[in-house]
């Protein structure tokens, strides 16, 4: 099936003859006839009936053609995105975040996309996740870096996933299960917990606690990612929270460790999302591509990274 028969038969099912086709195409009625042909072969149906004033669709080829205008419609506006220069591209951008992600993702992200777009003016609003959402439905952010998969209304958005980041068990260098490949949640019955204050990443570990039955003895909860990690370093407790926040080092100079959790935790999954039926602008459209690169990018240093000298992050 080529691009060129697609723009064939889309001709003929518009006009309704060959005839028509072919002025608007610029191209023979040999031609025409053969790629429709090509296209009912390799679909095996018939597209068109053919009758004393032209073509008429089948049942079959009027479903086809819902799907060549989209499938049409969405080369035309990638050829246009590609016909405008990056750095000849000006306008305004508004992104909405969620912290940690504000601290933790999007610094690299936003870098690339100015570096890539130099005349967009961006302009960032960190909120929580819910109302994030709510400004995203109401037309105030342009599109949200947040963890899709807890989103709460979810049917309201398109959504693109840039990472999948795994649960980790942060402890300091100096416990006893720091050499460990895994631990399990059960094993943590009686040890310190540190809570970050954050709450998609409150919901979804709590409901791993309440799932392994386990009641955790909680000493600090904190809304600081730096203070978390300083606070597991020194042995203030261990925490459960998502590897693309680790850092091997708190700002003391203090090691610590990223294992894995024996339970099979689904991953945290980071991405960008969009009102659904939002007609997107070139600089949104910018930012989704630049974020799709920018987290395969991410995605490899992050499978790069578990298991390297130095990390602090423990393989499975």
């Amino acid at each position: 099936m080529s691009f060129r028969s697609l723009r064939y038969f889309n001709a003929v099912a518009e006009t309704g003859s060959i005839s028509a086709a072919m002025q608007t195409l610029n191209v023979s009625q040999a031609a025409i006839t053969e790629g429709i042909q090509r296209l009912e072969a390799h679909l095996g149906s018939l597209l068109f009936r053919r009758h004393a004033r032209g073509m008429a669709l089948t049942h079959a080829g009027h479903e086809f053609f819902r799907h060549t205008q989209r499938i049409l419609g969405a080369v035309a506006t990638a050829e246009q995105a590609l016909a405008v220069r990056p750095d000849s591209l000006a306008g305004d951008l508004v992104i909405g975040a969620t912290s940690p992600l504000t601290g933790y993702y999007l610094p690299g992200l936003l870098e690339r996309y100015r570096r890539t777009f130099p005349r967009i003016h961006t302009r960032v609003l960190e909120d929580a996740g819910h109302f994030i959402e709510h400004q995203l439905i109401n037309g105030e952010i342009d599109v949200a870096l947040t963890t899709i998969s807890v989103l709460e209304n979810a049917a309201a958005f398109h959504t693109a996933l840039l990472v999948r980041s795994p649960w980790r068990l942060w402890l300091p260098l100096s416990h006893r299960f720091a050499e460990r490949g895994s631990v399990s949640l059960a094993e943590l019955r009686e040890e310190s917990v540190i809570v970050l204050r954050n709450d998609e990443l409150e919901k979804v570990s709590g409901d791993l606690w309440r799932d392994a039955g386990i009641r955790p003895k909680v000493t600090v909860k904190t809304r600081s990612t730096e203070a978390t990690r300083s606070l597991v370093a020194t042995g203030s407790g261990v925490c459960l929270l998502p590897e693309v926040l680790f850092r091997a080092w708190s700002l003391e100079g203090e090691r610590l460790v990223a294992i894995p959790i024996t339970e099979e935790i689904p991953p945290l999954e980071i991405g960008v999302a969009w009102r659904r039926g939002a007609a997107l602008g070139a600089a949104t459209e910018g930012f989704l591509a630049v974020a799709r690169e920018y987290g395969q990018h991410q995605g490899n240093a992050l499978g790069a990274l578990r298991g390297a000298d130095g990390t602090g992050v423990r393989r499975a």
